[in-house]
């Protein structure tokens, strides 16, 4: 039977081997990304010559160069996907005004997702005030969010964001009018590179969770098909709040 000093430093070799693994991907990746991109660009180029094909044996080419750029493009998005996600700087939290910072991101979001035939609606919660958040690493977490529903919504749907105090955390919603997602896709969702998108990396959902989890809190949905879905974002608020109460 292992004894707890050697099961703890067991435990301590596999976290250290995680953190080397993690570190050799992120090396790997950065070192394949430039000869990608000068494989992406040659291919562009080839395929200026090919604009206007003229011969069947031209289309052919033009469509299969077409092809292997794509495969490129997806490779790419792929790699700064991963080291977005491997090398993101540890969040550093700044008491903010959380309606405020989140009515300004509904704002400049709102024309690009009225092009695609849906509404975008910010309920602000009563009471918020100020969340100790990065607003940085938030904010990319509730686009990536934005991102997801506005590709799960048919046109004339609706997506509403809405901020909550509960207790002394605040909860940051992402709702949805689309299809839902179903139950069998639920409990898979968060789990890295698994995506029921075809250009999607899977790496959105968990980059989301792992910001959410860096800030203390924690990431949940709901999802019913047919009906839409719903992120919650839940955010400590607690230390923001009472700072904020007791200023005279």
């Amino acid at each position: 039977m292992a004894t707890p000093a050697r099961e703890g430093r067991q435990s301590w070799i596999r976290t250290e081997r995680l953190a080397q693994l993690g570190t050799l991907l992120a090396g790997f990746a950065h070192e394949v990304r430039n000869p990608l991109s000068t494989i992406g660009l040659n291919l562009q180029l080839v395929l200026e010559d090919f604009r206007e094909p003229e011969t069947p044996r031209d289309k052919r080419t033009q469509k299969r160069l077409a092809t292997v750029e794509g495969e490129v493009r997806r490779l790419q998005k792929i790699l700064e996907e991963f080291l977005s996600f491997a090398r993101a700087p540890e969040p550093k939290p700044q008491p903010t005004p959380l309606n405020d910072r989140l009515q300004a991101f509904v704002d400049f979001h709102e024309p690009e997702i009225k092009e695609h035939g849906l509404s975008l609606r910010f309920y602000p919660g009563a009471g918020v005030g100020l969340v100790p958040v990065d607003w940085d690493h938030l904010q990319a977490a509730v686009g990536n969010l934005l991102r997801n529903a506005m590709e799960a919504t048919p046109v004339g749907g609706q997506i509403l964001i809405s901020t909550v105090i509960d207790g002394n955390d605040a909860l940051v919603r992402v709702t949805d009018t689309g299809a839902g997602i179903a139950p069998d896709v639920q409990a898979r969702v968060f789990e890295p590179y698994f995506s029921t998108k075809k250009t999607g990396t899977g790496l959105g959902l968990p980059t989301v969770r792992r910001v959410v989890e860096e800030h203390g809190g924690a990431l949940t949905m709901e999802s019913e098909l047919g009906k839409g879905t719903q992120f919650t974002m839940r955010l400590p608020a607690r230390s923001a709040r009472a700072g904020a109460e007791q200023k005279p």
